[in-house]
């Protein structure tokens, strides 16, 4: 599709062709009311999958109050309309979300984007940041190391701050383009530490790269290549 359009940018347009056709604010409102209900989302799978398999998988997974409707906009692209605003903010709050192990990359509708440019390159993961001294669980630091990855979303702490345990967690918004960090060094009274990385519900990844994206077909499933697996996530 893509290659197509590219095509048409180079062909003269005829004078209709041309012309703008102003579409009234009116005519939209509709559509504004709608969107508020909707969330849209993108399966990064090789194979494609259709509109009957996310209504009979996806919406018994997330288990909403009421009936989901979910309408394809794109290839694995999908708008999910919700029937209750509680439904819809528990799933957008619950991501990642994934499908046969591939991710399902979900983020707030957007009307304003064609279909075919709309991009679904970031997705919110749990981060685990293991082996942190004690003194460095707290939110400050988790969202100090946290922004070494992407956007801090969540740091998830007791009410003072303080988040002690065996490791701790931090939601973040990961550019999916770039290769998953396997850990951190950091500098605390003038030592150095490694801080190893792990992701939950880590998707199927390029092992080559360490990427979730990426031209080709040389991924290898998070589960398999326990050796490598380890070290990315669980």
């Amino acid at each position: 599709m893509e290659r197509i359009e590219e095509m048409w940018g180079h062909l003269k347009l005829t004078k209709d062709e041309d012309e703008p056709i102003e579409l009234e604010e009116e005519a939209r409102e509709e559509v504004h009311r709608k969107c508020e209900w909707c969330l849209i989302g993108k399966f990064y799978m090789e194979r494609s999958i259709g509109r009957a398999i996310v209504e009979s998988t996806m919406v018994k997974i997330w288990r909403v109050g009421k009936q989901a409707t979910v309408k394809e906009v794109g290839p694995n692209v999908f708008i999910i309309t919700f029937s209750t605003q509680m439904d819809k903010k528990r799933i957008e709050e619950g991501r990642p979300w994934s499908f046969d192990n591939n991710l399902f990359v979900i983020k707030p509708f957007d009307g304003y984007v064609q279909p075919n440019m709309m991009k679904f390159d970031n997705a919110l993961l749990w981060v685990q940041m293991h082996n942190l001294l004690l003194v460095g669980m707290n939110c400050e630091c988790g969202e100090r190391i946290g922004r070494s990855l992407g956007v801090v979303e969540e740091v998830e702490v007791d009410e003072d701050d303080v988040g002690w345990g065996t490791f701790l967690r931090v939601k973040v918004l990961l550019d999916l383009t770039k290769p998953i960090a396997r850990r951190r060094k950091v500098t605390i009274n003038g030592s150095k530490f490694w801080i190893p990385l792990k992701y939950e519900k880590l998707p199927r990844f390029y092992f080559k790269c360490g990427r979730i994206l990426h031209e080709g077909n040389n991924w290898q499933q998070s589960g398999q290549q326990e050796g490598e697996a380890a070290r990315f996530g669980l």
